[in-house]
């Protein structure tokens, strides 16, 4: 992906996208910040429910309940936090994006920019502005499940089954990071043709829209190839790596029921978290790609 070769080039382009991001963030900090204060609420709920949930199975052995009410008021809260969130991000977020929509388009309607452009284009506003709304939880959400499960695993089964959770991660990371790289070139491909479309159509040219659906489908299977492959490296080394904890925490020592349903609960929420490290770098590359796109002075 050209885009992306050069060092340089990359940092530059990342710089570009925070400015944006920062630009976006000064229309609404304090609701921004509210709402992802939420988000964050909610993912440490989430991301307690496994140990809390152990423990109240080892409760319920004990005829002891605390750990069941702790349930029962998380489970609660987390009912408020994720209703009001709801209510409140949809209106944050839209205005934003019908501000920076409009302003947009009466920027590019004084310039070169054909209506097929303008109109993919003003697609990628929403994408950016979806970036706080979407990727950035996604990104909280995936380092705090890391984190969480690395942590309870180090604590619960000690330094074997914690550096082997590490070592799988790291391995699950390097072996689909090429596939991702290239699904984000296929990304950017898409986008072109997008740019074309309304020009292809109104064209009224049936072998011309014939091509331009070929193209379109090729990129998406190619897409879909690569991300079959990088579901089968990662299914395989976390599959093995699963077998391996359960065999080995089983053996290991005089662990609880509650405990047992904590650990294995874990090694699966990181798997699941792990997985979303490469898609997260395509997401962020179709972000630079929007900025760039956006900001490009029209031929």
């Amino acid at each position: 992906m050209k885009c992306y070769n050069s060092k340089k080039r990359k940092n530059g382009l990342m710089k570009d996208l925070i400015l944006k991001l920062q630009n976006i963030f000064k229309k609404s900090p304090l609701g921004i910040m509210a709402v992802l204060a939420m988000d964050i609420a909610e993912i440490v709920l989430l991301s307690l429910n496994p140990f809390v949930i152990g423990s109240c199975i080892d409760g319920f052995f004990e005829h002891s309940y605390f750990w069941f009410y702790t349930l029962i008021a998380l489970q609660f809260l987390l009912v408020v936090v994720r209703a009001t969130n709801k209510i409140l991000d949809t209106r944050l977020y839209e205005q934003i994006i019908e501000a920076e929509s409009n302003d947009y388009y009466v920027e590019k309607i004084k310039t070169d920019a054909n209506d097929s452009q303008i109109s993919s284009r003003l697609n990628l506003v929403d994408e950016i502005i979806s970036f706080f709304e979407v990727d950035l939880v996604q990104i909280i959400d995936m380092l705090g499940g890391i984190v969480f499960s690395l942590i309870y695993i180090f604590t619960a089964s000690g330094p074997l089954l914690f550096f082997s959770a590490i070592a799988v991660s790291i391995l699950v990371y390097i072996f689909t990071k090429r596939y991702h790289t290239e699904i984000a070139g296929n990304n950017v491909k898409l986008q072109d043709h997008d740019e074309t479309r309304e020009e292809v159509i109104s064209s009224r040219n049936e072998q011309r829209f014939r091509g331009f659906t070929r193209t379109v489908l090729n990129l998406r299977i190619s897409s879909s190839d690569l991300d079959a492959k990088a579901y089968l490296y990662t299914d395989v080394l976390q599959s093995v790596f699963l077998i391996f904890a359960i065999i080995l925490t089983v053996n290991m020592g005089n662990y609880t029921s509650g405990q047992l349903f904590s650990i294995i609960t874990y090694i699966m929420m990181l798997n699941e978290r792990v997985c979303e490290i490469n898609e997260v770098r395509v997401k962020v590359y179709g972000l630079i790609d929007s900025v760039t796109r956006l900001e490009r002075n029209e031929e």
